[in-house]
């Protein structure tokens, strides 16, 4: 949680998940890259809350997405690219063959999910 201003996602092969390849979650200033996915089930590549910012996500490859109908409602049309701040920088990303979309930017009014408050008790 946070600035993770030396973290890395880097050089990975991702393949056969039945539940996305890689999530950001109430994260910035990380570097996400030459990373490849394949035969995912859900959003691929996710950065979940909206929070998340100042990431880089580059040179990531993301083949056959596939829908799940048991994740969350946007798993059920998938994008290999899930994009809900528009403050981080998506470049040199491609996909291929997903049964739905590349990218999917759905800005959110205000950020959402449990990285949003910590106003909460989770007992």
């Amino acid at each position: 949680t946070g600035a993770m201003n030396t973290s890395y996602i880097r050089g990975n092969a991702i393949h056969h998940s039945n539940n996305r390849a890689c999530t950001l979650h109430d994260i910035s200033n990380t570097t996400v890259e030459y990373n490849v996915a394949y035969n995912i089930k859900g959003l691929t590549f996710f950065l979940e809350d909206g929070v998340e910012m100042y990431n880089v996500i580059q040179y990531n490859l993301a083949v056959f997405t596939r829908m799940s109908n048991s994740l969350l409602n946007p798993d059920i049309n998938p994008a290999s690219f899930w994009i809900v701040n528009p403050n981080n920088k998506f470049r040199h990303n491609s996909c291929a063959g997903g049964t739905h979309l590349c990218f999917w930017l759905r800005p959110a009014r205000v950020p959402d999910g449990p990285s949003y408050t910590q106003n909460f008790c989770p007992y």
